[in-house]
């Protein structure tokens, strides 16, 4: 358990870093979709709140979490493409897997699309693979949704973001309970002159 808090401390000048953890504001932008520095800012602060959590820490003093991940759901009006979606989700487990006190507490598995594709793309049978029962089984998904309510005027355009991600329990008795939940807010404003 130290070692857990001695990480989640090595993760804490990332977040301080990374900005106030109330709602963003960026005012007079050339647009109002999301930016690579919100995907920094928001991952960062996604790390931390894991690592942070109670419920998480006491889960990982037993065993490693092992997890699969799935590309957030893009509930706002931009289009994000695939690639991205991804991204969100794979920059939080670098940042929990570049700490060398978690390596061993998170454990991270392709999810079953992305593994039967690489199976494919390798030209393996699932003979060759094992059964289903052989192979490390996800205990834990990560997953984000993103939502967005968009203010547009002849002048402006405001949009208003809430990124939520999630971590849920896949099997067990209390399989479907979200054991830890973050999110991340932040406002757009742009003129017209300046929108993109």
């Amino acid at each position: 358990m130290p070692q857990l808090l001695r990480a989640a401390a090595g993760l804490l000048p990332l977040a301080l870093l990374a900005g106030c953890s109330g709602p963003a504001v960026n005012v007079n932008a050339h647009t109002t979709f999301l930016t690579s520095g919100d995907l920094t800012t928001m991952t960062d602060q996604m790390a931390q709140s894991i690592v942070g959590d109670p419920e998480v820490a006491r889960v990982v003093a037993q065993k490693p979490m092992i997890i699969v991940m799935k590309p957030v759901q893009n509930d706002t009006n931009e289009i994000i493409p695939p690639s991205e979606k991804e991204l969100y989700v794979h920059r939080v487990q670098v940042l929990l897997a570049s700490q060398p006190l978690l390596r061993d507490k998170f454990v991270f598995v392709l999810n079953k699309a992305d593994y039967e594709k690489l199976q494919q793309e390798e030209g393996m049978t699932p003979q060759e693979l094992g059964t289903p029962e052989d192979r490390v089984q996800p205990e834990y998904a990560l997953t984000g949704t993103f939502y967005a309510a968009t203010n547009a005027s002849r002048n402006a355009r405001t949009d208003t973001y809430l990124c939520t991600f999630r971590l849920t329990k896949l099997s067990g008795a209390d399989a479907g309970i979200e054991l830890w939940e973050g999110k991340y807010e932040t406002r757009k404003h742009a003129v017209n002159g300046l929108l993109d």
